[in-house]
């Protein structure tokens, strides 16, 4: 499955772990209107809560920005 913004792949991998936004809100300490936002692409998280996906999603920083794990720049 190909995903092509951050905010979807946000959602891939919150809905892969079972984890609703509320949940998600909370491991991030931020709003569950902020977690919406990221998904529906009204805006984008900030480079620190981009590393923190990744650490609590245990994926590349290459797939969140870009979505493909081998691409490099």
């Amino acid at each position: 499955m190909k995903v092509e913004t951050i905010g979807q792949r946000i959602r891939f991998l919150r809905l892969k772990r079972n984890m609703t936004q509320k949940n998600l809100a909370a491991a991030l300490h931020v709003s569950e209107s902020t977690v919406s936002y990221w998904e529906c692409g009204k805006t984008e998280p900030s480079i620190m809560f981009i590393i923190q996906l990744v650490v609590l999603f245990q994926t590349s920083l290459n797939y969140l920005i870009i979505g493909n794990e081998n691409t490099t720049l």
